[in-house]
């Protein structure tokens, strides 16, 4: 049985001994294709890295423009008016003394107040959820200087809120930007407006019947009193109704006669009514009588004679 047996002979070690370094055909570590290849990889990826960082920053710094606190989130209404009570945080020194801001004030959430079936009476409070809805802006300046010119970071204002300019009662998202950049002022808040918005009538009947009625009864009763043929006369005047029925009847003028009738000539002698002179069936039912008649006396007159 053969075993494999170590190659000891001159020219294996010839090529064992040749350093790497030395061959002809060899080349560099950077200049390989792999790591060509992993150098581009790497560029691509700090490229994106900084292009998100770039992307990250501006986003960053404008939801980090100062703060602003309200007081209290749900005020109630006074007299068709709502006010909200802010302090604000600039975030710096302002280079203004009075800084425009949009108020922009988005529905979220109607009160409704409905007389419905179950509660025909009392109006009863229903929460609409509303979408996609337009938002309500509200330009303001807002001081962050005092009488003197002073210049502060923190100011406080009162902001007034009227159903006049369409607010009403319900849920709003408030989002405060600088007019001249657009940049938001603290973060998106929400509001609640406590109050009674008008009662809108959901009843799928309504009864009217018994108003009806009352109505129409006054509508009489006025009627009455209104009409002056009713209204009494004065003590010692007669009335001109009792007047006219105690006047006596020889007064009355008397009644026209009807004009003569001429008698006909000849005839029978007998006088006819106008309706029944006017009737054109009267002539032919009498010749057919007369026919009957003379028909009868010859039938009896033939039964003598057999």
């Amino acid at each position: 049985m053969r075993t494999a047996r170590s190659r000891t002979g001159p020219l294996s070690q010839l090529g064992a001994l040749r350093p790497r370094a030395a061959r002809p055909h060899a080349r560099p570590a950077a200049t390989q294709p792999g790591a060509a290849r992993r150098l581009f990889l790497a560029a691509r990826v700090v490229a994106a890295a900084l292009a998100l960082i770039g992307a990250w920053l501006p986003a960053s710094a404008a939801h980090a423009a100062g703060t602003v606190t309200i007081v209290d989130r749900s005020p109630k209404e006074d007299n068709g008016r709502w006010k909200l009570k802010m302090t604000m945080n600039y975030g710096g020194m302002p280079h203004l003394g009075h800084i425009p801001m949009l108020f922009s004030f988005t529905p979220t959430v109607h009160y409704e107040r409905a007389l419905t079936d179950k509660s025909p009476d009392t109006p009863v409070l229903v929460r609409i959820p509303l979408q996609n809805q337009q938002s309500i802006n509200e330009s303001m300046d807002v001081s962050f200087s005092d009488s003197s010119g002073k210049i502060f970071a923190i100011t406080k204002f009162d902001f007034v809120l009227r159903r006049d300019r369409d607010f009403e009662a319900g849920e709003y998202e408030l989002v405060i930007k600088r007019a001249s950049d657009g940049v938001q002022m603290g973060q998106k808040q929400k509001i609640t407006l406590q109050g009674d918005n008008p009662i809108m009538d959901r009843r799928a009947i309504v009864f009217s019947g018994e108003k009806k009625k009352k109505d129409e009864k006054a509508d009489k009763a006025e009627a009455e009193k209104s009409d002056p043929a009713k209204e009494e006369a004065p003590e010692g005047e007669p009335a001109e109704g009792a007047a006219e029925a105690e006047a006596p009847v020889d007064d009355a003028p008397p009644a026209e006669a009807p004009p003569p009738v001429e008698p006909k000539q000849g005839g029978c002698g007998c006088r006819l009514s106008p309706d029944e002179a006017a009737t054109p069936l009267a002539l032919p039912l009498v010749a057919l009588g007369a026919a009957a008649a003379l028909a009868r006396r010859r039938g009896e007159r033939r039964a003598r004679r057999a």
